[in-house]
């Protein structure tokens, strides 16, 4: 089987009751496992969800990790970050940092920073990058792209529809990791594969269910279910069966 996961967000207790599901499928060496991005950001508890995915890593060896818009923002701020130590941390910290802040990266500093006296938050966030862990540096610079099988694109965001244009080309930003808009409305079969994403949270808990495409990020940062979806590879394009959905109730990590 064919496994993805949608957009978790910070989300450690559900993807551990996520994950205690899969294994008890039961979740065979053949079997495939993606993880469609954003795993940073928004939510209580980033820490333990990377560790907890580093953790799957190890016993598991199918398993591919999309990148996120998220995990690029906090790329991008780490990799301007400066390493001589600012007069007002907050003042001078670089756009890209600001950025990522604005955007879910200050749940993301808390949930490592937690415990620390409230007079030394600024000294702290000086060189915030440095309570994070190197493996989990690792990890996110190990992140994907986009994953392909025979019937399957599996990607974060969406894919470019041949021959339309979109603003985010504008500005430089990577489809893949950021699109909504004109890949949502699209008809389009993309070498005759579905493409499964995240990125866009269906706020009615319910999966996005096309015949060119799925989109299973069902908003479990905003109260939402967090969902798998089990797909059956080695079928014909015409007769794969509806995907099988399993979804965690929202909790608090």
């Amino acid at each position: 089987m064919l496994y993805a996961i949608g957009d978790i967000h910070g989300q450690a207790t559900m993807l551990q009751a996520l994950l205690d599901l899969l294994q008890d499928m039961p979740l065979r060496a053949e079997d495939n496992v993606v993880f469609l991005g954003d795993y940073v950001d928004r939510g209580e508890n980033v820490c333990r969800v990377l560790d907890l995915l580093l953790e799957f890593r190890s016993r598991f060896d199918n398993v591919t990790f999309l990148r996120g818009n998220h995990e690029q923002l906090m790329l991008d701020a780490r990799d301007s970050a400066t390493t001589v130590v600012p007069s007002n941390a907050m003042q001078e910290l670089s756009p890209e940092t600001l950025l990522w802040l604005q955007n879910g990266g200050i749940e993301t500093l808390e949930s490592y920073m937690a415990g620390i006296a409230p007079g030394s938050v600024e000294d702290a966030i000086a060189r915030w990058w440095e309570w994070i862990p190197h493996s989990h540096w690792e990890f996110l610079r190990a992140t994907q792209l986009e994953f392909l099988t025979p019937h399957y694109h599996f990607v974060h965001a969406g894919l470019l529809p041949p021959g339309q244009s979109w603003e985010g080309a504008t500005w430089g930003m990577e489809p893949r990791l950021w699109i909504r808009e004109p890949f949502l409305s699209s008809q389009e079969r993309y070498d005759g594969r579905i493409v499964v994403f995240g990125h866009t949270p269906q706020l009615n808990g319910q999966p996005l269910v096309q015949h060119n495409k799925i989109g299973i990020d069902t908003g479990a940062v905003f109260g939402g279910p967090l969902t798998l979806a089990a797909l059956t590879p080695g079928l014909p394009a015409s007769q794969l069966p509806r995907p099988q959905f399993y979804q965690i109730p929202y909790m608090r990590s």
